[in-house]
């Protein structure tokens, strides 16, 4: 395995790790926010691994994977615990005690969302670095991405608005078609990474719109809705669009009804956007629609299989939402869980997560969605250390409160963040340089991968005790191999020492360097 030794050097520069990869600092803002980092530069010649760990025949033995705005991606360290004795404990220290009898909730996953935009940037490199960019989330040494979220038909991350159904009052949905979006990048970009991960893939979709003439206004407006008297024609599309995909070679683990069907509400609030193709519902028509046209239908038509989820919202459309839709005793058997995007979480407390999964512990919960930049001026920054933090901090947080699946938005986007038929551009983990043949991996992408990558589907989260440890986000978790995970977050701008303990293991202090992600894997 292949580890990059990184240089920190106190200006901007490009820095030529040991092993060819070439790391980037971002330069400091003008406007003092400091909000400074690397990033990697793949290209034809070279792109980093995310490294492995597998257990020793040491039992003491653990593995430390730190990533830190001071250019640290991926390094990894080890130690050993020792009995509580032999520790130095003469400086008060913080501590961590991994209590592995308290079990939650079961981990499916981590992911990214394939929309046209990510995979017409992927189709502009050249096979050769757009298989490195795949291999980066899907392969043996990249991320470990088990999850891929497609949007049925057009999105805001697409050239243009559209349906697969766009011939008016086609009530036979005669002319339904996929389109060129899907048919040259979609699906082959979809495909590959299947083949890459060997088929290990959970593939989950929402639309944005229906067709225009099916809507209460001919207008891809977000307070338009679906026309009652197309409500069964509405489940006979997505049936539809699960044909076409299942003729391609591909099936799908999940879908929900609607993407963002409360944003009607709040986007023109935030940046007075009223263009985005969406679609709107209450929760009761969402309800009375999976039950009396989607579910049936998918099932008539041999895709019962498929999960329901609803609302794929905020948590400001918590706790309500998913209250009205469970208490119905009909959707108990039908409805999977609750699917939840992150903008807002800063709004409302992760308590409201909690009260679901008390009231209906049978459902799961999903966070579909979430991307930085969406509220700020400047949409992309290479090299953004400041927004590897919010991604690690809401992973931790929203896994701390039964959260089972983290999917990030679009998975590769250009230097402008896009394309993006209304400009609506945000950031993302990988940002494609195509005139160069290159593409960049931002801090975000190392942030998700100290999850992903260490955390594989099947593992549960455990409890863990802290003190004296402030400005510092931690969660652990038990894997299906035995092992132990410890995630900690380091919000703070000095190095801290903090003890670690495990009753099965002992004890060892660990040097948490500032502004740092940390990984703690051991079996």
């Amino acid at each position: 395995m292949k580890y990059a030794i990184i240089l920190v050097l106190a200006v901007a520069a490009t820095i030529e790790s040991t092993n060819g990869c070439k790391i980037k600092r971002r330069s400091e803002f003008g406007d003092g926010s400091g909000d400074d980092g690397y990033y990697c530069v793949c290209d034809m010649t070279y792109c980093d691994e995310a490294p492995n760990v597998s257990k020793t025949t040491n039992y003491s033995k653990y593995f430390l994977i730190t990533s830190s705005k001071s250019g640290f991606l991926f390094h990894v360290s080890n130690g050993i615990y020792k009995k509580s004795k032999t520790i130095d404990t003469s400086a008060p220290l913080g501590k961590i005690t991994i209590n592995r009898k308290d079990v939650y909730q079961e981990i499916y996953g981590f992911g990214g969302a394939v929309t046209d935009s990510a995979a017409m940037n992927i189709h502009n490199l050249t096979l050769e670095v757009s298989e490195q960019l795949l291999r980066s989330y899907f392969g043996p040494h990249g991320i470990n991405y088990n999850f891929i979220r497609t949007p049925m038909g057009g999105c805001d991350f697409s050239m243009r608005p559209y349906t697969y159904a766009m011939v008016e009052n086609d009530t036979s949905l005669h002319h339904f078609e996929l389109q060129v979006e899907d048919n040259l990048f979609k699906i082959p970009i979809i495909k590959r990474a299947q083949k890459i991960k060997k088929g290990k893939i959970k593939l989950l979709t929402a639309p944005w719109s229906a067709s225009l003439w099916m809507k209460t206004k001919n207008s891809w407006t977000l307070d338009a809705k679906l026309r009652p008297e197309y409500r069964q024609l509405w489940a006979d599309y997505f049936v539809k669009f699960f044909e076409a995909y299942r003729h391609n070679g591909l099936e799908f683990w999940a879908t929900t009804s609607q993407n963002e069907p409360e944003n009607y509400k709040y986007i023109p609030v935030i940046n007075n956007n009223t263009l985005i193709n969406a679609m709107a519902w209450t929760a009761e028509e969402e309800r009375d629609w999976i039950i009396n046209n989607l579910a049936p239908t998918l099932k008539k038509n041999n895709f019962g299989h498929i999960k329901i989820f609803i609302m794929d919202d905020t948590r400001l459309s918590m706790p309500d939402w998913p209250k009205i839709v469970f208490k119905d005793k009909r959707v108990k058997d039908i409805v999977s869980g609750t699917a939840v995007h992150f903008y807002f979480d800063h709004f409302i407390s992760p308590s409201v997560l909690d009260e679901i999964k008390e009231l209906f512990p049978e459902h799961s919960i999903l966070y579909t969605e979430g991307c930085a930049g969406v509220f700020e001026d400047q949409k992309v920054i290479l090299g953004s250390w400041k927004r590897a933090e919010l991604y690690a901090a809401n992973i931790i947080e929203n896994m701390s409160h039964w959260v089972s699946t983290w999917i990030d938005w679009n998975i590769a986007l250009d230097t402008n963040g896009g394309p993006n038929w209304i400009q609506n551009f945000v950031d993302s983990p990988i940002i494609v340089n195509s005139t160069a043949n290159e593409f960049y991996k931002q801090p975000m992408f190392y942030a998700i991968g100290h999850f992903s990558k260490y955390v594989p589907p099947g593992s549960k989260r455990i409890g863990i005790k802290s003190k004296n440890i402030a400005n510092m986000r931690k969660v652990a978790f038990s894997t299906s191999d035995g092992g132990i995970v410890l995630v900690i977050l380091n919000l703070n701008e000095e190095d801290k020492e903090i003890l670690i303990q495990d009753p099965e293991k002992g004890t060892t202090k660990l040097k948490i360097l500032a502004k740092s992600l940390n990984t703690m894997k051991y079996w």
